[in-house]
């Protein structure tokens, strides 16, 4: 019953170490959006981000290196999003 009222999975951005929130202020449909959002996120706050889909970890964006350089290290579930 709980699973049929909940909204379809989104894709959340966070700090590195913070779960995301089941109902985030924002939320993305598609990966290429939330990975831009935290690749901007890590340059304006020189901390890594994570990018969810719903609770489950897809990638991991560093913090930009002193070129400005910022890598995206994505895991074997968001392969397939990529």
């Amino acid at each position: 019953m709980k699973a049929l009222s909940r909204s379809p999975a989104m894709f959340t951005v966070c700090m590195l170490g913070v779960r995301p929130r089941l109902y985030a202020e924002q939320r993305y449909a598609e990966y290429r959006d939330a990975e831009r959002r935290a690749k901007e996120d890590a340059r304006l706050t020189l901390c890594a981000h994570d990018v969810y889909l719903g609770l489950r970890l897809v990638a991991t964006v560093s913090a930009p290196n002193f070129a400005g350089k910022v890598a995206v290290d994505m895991t074997d579930f968001g392969s397939r999003y990529a």
